[in-house]
């Protein structure tokens, strides 16, 4: 079973720097950057805080696959895991923020369409980043016509690959072509959020969705979770209730993956450890401005011989 290790998923405010230094001492495996606009564009953020780290990974938390062509992608991303000595993570999702996409004065494509291109990426990124010159052919907008990656990146064609999503389309996308899958336990809707999926129950029903279309693949694909809020409170389900979220119970969430929240590191700590006893999850992403105290949580569990079963 593959021990637990941890990402931070950075807010945005403040110095990537200095958020990237107190990550990698803490004991985080990787520092992961959104992709939104409003916000400090992530290849750039994430070159500084490969500058000022040593250890610790710099991933995307994703990327949108529809604000990029995919060459100009790969020459970005190329350069991260070059300053970095080969610590690049990427992470990639079909994008759901339709108004972001249009204010770039860029088409916003159908969700098939969007998932296609992340199936495109997982295709294509290893073969750039071991130094194939790549040719697709057609006369589709951003398809590439001999392009290569120079200088070739560290890391080559094992670059870790992660896909993010909940939905059966793009999971199964993850199934066939992603190294890493990360379950989000909601789906993004124009009503709001659906959260079928955010209870204990759900996130058992997607793994056994990823590992009867992953076949054989399933034991290579390591599972990942994005939670949602984590730490130490006071009263974790007075803070849950204060939410009211639109389809799930107080006490559903309590108990869900997506939500680690306890009033001790022991007791948070505990809910880790049954995370991946259970349902084999070992790599746990919180938001730096949705995490309280976890730091302490990291500290106790990354790595530790405690968590090696």
């Amino acid at each position: 079973m593959r021990p637990l290790r941890f990402g931070l998923v950075w807010n945005g405010t403040g110095s990537p720097v200095d958020v990237a230094r107190r990550a990698e001492e803490a004991g985080y495996a990787s520092l992961l950057f959104p992709d939104h606009t409003g916000m400090v564009a992530p290849i750039p953020a994430m070159a500084a805080a490969a500058a000022a780290t040593h250890r610790i990974r710099l991933g995307t938390q994703v990327v949108n696959i529809a604000f990029r062509p995919l060459g100009a992608l790969a020459q970005e991303l190329a350069a991260v895991d070059i300053v970095s000595g080969g610590r690049l993570d990427i992470g990639l999702g079909a994008g759901y923020a339709e108004s972001e996409v249009r204010s770039l004065g860029l088409p916003f494509p159908s969700a098939g369409a969007r998932i296609r291109e992340v199936a495109r990426a997982l295709d294509l990124l290893p073969r750039l980043f071991a130094g194939e010159t790549v040719t697709e052919g057609g006369s589709a907008y951003g398809r590439l016509d001999g392009f290569r990656l120079e200088p070739v990146p560290p890391q080559g064609a094992a670059v870790p690959l992660m896909v993010g999503g909940n939905g059966d389309r793009l999971l199964a996308v993850g199934a066939e072509r992603a190294d890493i899958v990360q379950f989000s336990g909601f789906s993004p809707m124009p009503d709001g959020p659906d959260f079928g999926n955010f209870s204990d129950d759900g996130v058992a029903e997607r793994i056994a969705y990823l590992r009867g279309t992953a076949g054989d693949r399933f034991d290579d694909i390591e599972l990942s979770v994005l939670v949602q809020w984590a730490g130490i409170v006071p009263d974790p389900r007075a803070r849950i209730a204060a939410m009211e979220l639109p389809g799930i119970g107080v006490d559903q969430v309590l108990t869900s993956p997506f939500a680690l929240l306890g009033t001790s590191v022991d007791e948070v700590c505990a809910r880790l450890v049954d995370l991946r006893d259970r349902h084999g999850v070992s790599y746990v992403t919180v938001f730096d401005s949705q995490s309280y105290g976890f730091d302490e949580v990291v500290a106790r569990l990354a790595g530790g011989a405690a968590v090696r079963r």
